[in-house]
């Protein structure tokens, strides 16, 4: 079973030693939440850039209203909950709901087969792949996934990650969305109705008897001229631990699928970025 990613609860020192104007202290306090909420980020908004931009925005908050936490909720519930607001209303670059749909993403997944049947092409056996096709389809797989979960409306969205990908419980959860335990278990149960199902419909990684397989996408978007050369192929984050495709061919579960692709490697160029912004407003004095 795929660890869920996270964001962790900070310790009360760390947390004391940041509000205190430590520089270092607030520095590893970030960096210590950084990668659950880029995690997040990467997830809700589709985009890296918007990503990187939001987490930075999320961090600029927390390390501007540190003082303001009380202890009346864990931190990482404090923190998701200002996540939570800035997911919510931030313009993405990505197509996302409504435009987006799981009957748009079935359509186009249709499309890409046919194309295939049509050149005779069958790209389905894994081990007869190239290096560069296991890796474009590892892209594909990582970009369809995504493109799913965009087809959820964004309230739905999070409620599922919150549950899927950060494994939190059904109290903690309602509490980071401001909402009464039978409502996010509602908003929950029809995300995971709508997201699974569709991608059960479609997707060779969850369901072994549905009609599509990365391979055959890649031989359709290199047909379409839509794939790039591997060495620059997307701008997906890193992975944190990377998996092959064989691997991923094997998990057969929406829930490991996403988990397995959620945890990004990170340089912490953020919490330097933070810093930037903060001496910038006047918040922290130039080191």
């Amino acid at each position: 079973m795929t660890a869920p990613a996270r964001i962790p609860d900070i310790a009360d020192t760390l947390r004391q030693q940041a509000c205190a104007g430590d520089l270092r202290a607030l520095d590893a306090l970030l960096r210590e939440v950084e990668p659950g909420v880029f995690a997040l980020a990467m997830r809700m908004l589709g985009h890296p850039e918007d990503a990187r931009e939001a987490t930075q925005d999320v961090l600029v908050r927390v390390a501007t209203h540190l003082a303001s936490f009380r202890g009346e909720a864990r931190f990482s519930t404090w923190v998701f909950r200002i996540a939570r607001n800035v997911m919510l209303t931030y313009q993405t670059r990505a197509p996302e709901a409504p435009d987006v749909s799981f009957d748009l993403l079935s359509a186009k997944l249709a499309d890409g087969r046919a194309l295939t049947r049509s050149e005779g092409t069958a790209l389905t056996d894994t081990a007869a792949l190239s290096a560069e096709e296991r890796a474009e389809a590892i892209d594909v797989a990582r970009r369809c996934t995504q493109s799913f979960l965009m087809a959820l409306g964004r309230e739905e969205r999070l409620a599922y990650l919150l549950d899927v990908v950060f494994g939190l419980d059904g109290p903690q959860a309602a509490e980071v969305l401001d909402i009464a335990p039978a409502a996010y278990r509602k908003r929950l149960s029809r995300a995971r109705e709508r997201l699974e199902t569709a991608m059960a419909s479609e997707c060779g990684l969850i369901n072994r008897s549905a009609p599509c397989r990365c391979p055959t996408q890649v031989h359709a978007l290199r047909k379409t001229g839509q794939a790039a050369p591997t060495s620059s192929r997307s701008a997906l984050p890193v992975l944190e631990t990377p998996i092959s495709f064989e691997a991923l061919s094997e998990l057969f579960s929406v829930v490991e699928v996403l988990r397995a692709q959620s945890r990004f490697a990170t340089d912490h160029a953020l919490p330097d970025a933070v810093r930037r912004v903060l001496q910038e407003r006047g918040w922290l004095g130039a080191s």
